[in-house]
């Protein structure tokens, strides 16, 4: 079972679904896995972004939903816009990474993240495992909001309760969660190694309620697959 059938079925994600990728640790290679395993199941599938992404991470995803390109990067569409979208083409399956982490494998968002689309039936919260029992300043985005949100200094240890602190936040995790939208934590990275720290923290976010994924490795991209059904973008956002 390939890595996006395995958030599919343990999630509960149905056609209809459109789901927002925030945090750190995973987020673009979850989006490409999850495309590809709608499509495999006969889904018309759609992908795009609201904030920014590198456009090599888009190259396996047939109309990518975006506004413009600057340089190496492509520009998300206004989250107002991908809501139309959604509604006129009526995609089983539409993932969207509503927020940015430069690679790292943890974050909080700032004063305007995420960028998660009203239409949005599912927030998944990426968190990479080998983030936990780390010290905060050495793997996280935004360290001083981390740290915040979980009530200690930037060269604190991201503990399992501290993260668990972070994710089920709503400074952290649950940040602009729209109503009515599921929320879920994905664990990734997890190896040998990080395999207690992960059992961990699931443990301690089931007991405040918190549906967990725990994925076992970050494959490389995939190649683009002609086969891959996708969207084309709405003739003004093609760049």
């Amino acid at each position: 079972m390939g890595l996006g059938d395995l958030v599919i079925d343990a999630l509960g994600i149905r056609p209809g679904s459109v789901v927002a990728l925030v945090g750190a640790g995973g987020k673009s290679t979850l989006m490409q896995e999850l495309h590809r395993a709608g499509s495999t199941r006969g889904w018309r599938c759609a992908t795009g972004t609201s904030t920014k992404v590198y456009a090599s991470q888009a190259d396996a995803l047939p109309g990518f939903l975006h506004s413009r390109r600057e340089g190496d990067k492509l520009v998300g569409l206004p989250p107002e816009d991908i809501d139309q979208w959604v509604r006129e083409h009526r995609p089983d399956l539409c993932v969207i990474e509503a927020d940015g982490a430069r690679s790292r494998r943890v974050k909080a968002p700032s004063q305007n993240e995420p960028v998660i689309p009203g239409s949005t039936t599912l927030v998944i919260a990426v968190i990479a495992a080998d983030a936990i029992n780390r010290v905060i300043e050495d793997v996280a985005h935004r360290p001083m909001l981390v740290a915040a949100v979980c009530g200690c200094g930037p060269y604190s240890r991201l503990t399992p309760q501290r993260a668990c602190t972070l994710l089920n936040s709503e400074r952290g995790g649950r940040k602009h969660v729209p109503e009515g939208a599921g929320f879920a934590v994905a664990i990734t990275r997890v190896g040998p190694r990080q395999r207690t720290d992960a059992d961990n923290l699931t443990a301690l976010l089931a007991d405040v309620g918190v549906s967990v994924v725990l994925l076992e490795r970050i494959p490389e991209p995939p190649e683009k697959d002609p086969d891959s059904v996708g969207f084309p973008l709405p003739r003004a956002n093609r760049h």
